[in-house]
């Protein structure tokens, strides 16, 4: 996994071939054929892999609702990008894009969002529980803050170089939690 995510790296989605991978890897190119039927087969593994590490970074329950949400934007959206970094999420992204057409793919982004979708919504509910959040209904705050998190990823991968700061996005995410915030917090 680790070769696959210097290959994306250097050569990004479109040029990636097996052969790439196995200059990275420390074994054979035969390996890889072996374990897999080709190059789009391997990224879904490496999805897997990718999104299985991010999901083990999402806020456990254990703070505040208003600091693990804030926690979870900058998780998601960090103010800038290493360029390296950049390159593999913007392969993520073209993996996402083509979930239509290769189902393994589109599996695992639903398996992703449900998962950040029912952080946000434990989260909300705990915000309200605790009164540190206006009466919001959970579950359709979180479907609005998946939809906001992924379009702010959306566009900071199509729009904004990896160097370049997000602050006028995340102030708008901002923004839309000072406004389920009650004043007590």
């Amino acid at each position: 996994m680790q070769a696959t995510y210097n290959a994306l790296s250097e050569h990004g989605y479109d040029n990636l071939t097996i052969q790439d991978i196995a200059d990275e890897f420390e074994r054979s190119r035969t390996l890889l054929y072996y374990h897999y039927d080709g190059r789009d087969d391997l990224l879904v593994d490496f999805l897997e892999y990718v999104l299985h590490d991010f999901l083990e970074q999402l806020p456990d329950g254990e703070g505040s609702a208003q600091k693990e949400l804030e926690t979870l934007v900058e998780t998601l959206l960090p103010a800038t990008l290493d360029e390296d970094v950049y390159q593999v999420q913007i392969a993520m992204f073209e993996l996402r894009v083509n979930g239509p057409h290769n189902e393994a793919a589109r599996e695992q982004y639903l398996q992703v969002d449900r998962e950040i979708k029912n952080t946000l919504e434990s989260i909300f509910q705990r915000g309200v529980d605790s009164g540190k959040f206006t009466d919001i209904d959970p579950a359709v705050e979180a479907e609005l803050f998946l939809s906001i998190l992924t379009g702010t990823r959306t566009r900071r991968l199509t729009v904004y170089k990896p160097e370049q700061s997000i602050a006028e996005l995340r102030t708008a995410i901002n923004t839309q939690i000072e406004r389920i915030t009650t004043d007590s917090n």
